[in-house]
C-alpha cells in the first residue's frame, strides 16, 4: 500500500472501495435493466463485451436477470500490483441477492432462486493507468468540451460521446465469481 500512495498520492481506501461497491452495484443494476449504457464507463471494453454477450443471449431467449434485494456485504483489497504503466488492485467482493430469471414480457418467474438472498463472492480486478490523475482533471467531454457528469452514464448529453474512465480513474477489467 505503501508503494501504491507513493504513486498516486490521490488514493483513499476507503473512497476506493465505495468506488468498487457502487461499480459492483451499478453493473448488476444494468443488466437487470438491460442497458450496458449505465456503466460503459467505469469497465474495460473486454468486460463490455463480455455482458453485452450475455445481454444478447438473455434477449434471444426472452429472458430478463434478476438481482433483487441486491446489497454489498463486504469488500476487502486483496493485493496491489503495480507495473510500468499501470495500477491493479484485486479485490474480494461478497454481495447478497436474489438470482433468478423473468420472462421478459410478462414478468413470470422462469428458474433460479427468488425466494431469499444467497450470498456469492467475487475476485474483481481494478485498474488505473499511471500518470493520470482523475481527481485533477476538470470533467469536460473529451470531444466537445461540455461538462460531463461521469456518474451518470458518462455520455455528453450534448454529442453523446462516452466519457471513458480508463485514462483517468479505476476501471473494473475483470469480475468473476469464485
Amino acid at each position: 500500500m505503501k508503494e501504491l500512495l507513493e504513486i498516486d498520492s490521490s488514493f483513499n481506501e476507503n473512497m476506493f472501495i465505495s468506488k468498487v461497491n457502487n461499480i459492483f452495484v451499478m453493473l448488476y443494476s444494468a443488466i437487470m435493466m438491460d442497458d450496458m449504457n449505465r456503466v460503459r464507463h467505469f469497465i474495460s471494453t473486454e468486460l463490455e463485451n463480455k455482458y453485452d454477450n450475455i445481454l444478447n443471449d438473455l434477449n434471444s431467449k426472452n429472458l430478463r436477470q434478476m438481482y433483487d434485494e441486491l446489497n454489498v456485504k463486504s469488500t476487502n483489497i486483496e493485493s496491489v500490483n503495480i507495473t510500468n504503466d499501470k495500477i491493479i488492485i484485486n479485490v474480494l467482493l461478497v454481495a447478497r441477492y436474489m438470482d433468478y430469471l423473468v420472462n421478459k414480457d410478462t414478468l413470470e418467474y422462469v428458474s433460479g432462486i427468488n425466494d431469499r438472498r444467497i450470498e456469492k463472492r467475487y475476485h474483481l480486478v481494478l485498474e488505473k493507468t499511471i500518470g493520470n490523475n482523475y481527481s485533477s482533471i476538470v470533467r469536460k467531454c473529451p470531444s466537445c468540451g461540455a461538462s460531463i457528469d461521469i456518474n451518470n452514464s458518462g455520455e455528453c448529453k450534448y454529442c453523446h460521446s462516452i466519457f471513458n474512465t480508463e485514462k483517468y480513474d479505476y476501471v473494473l477489467t475483470s469480475i468473476n465469481e469464485i
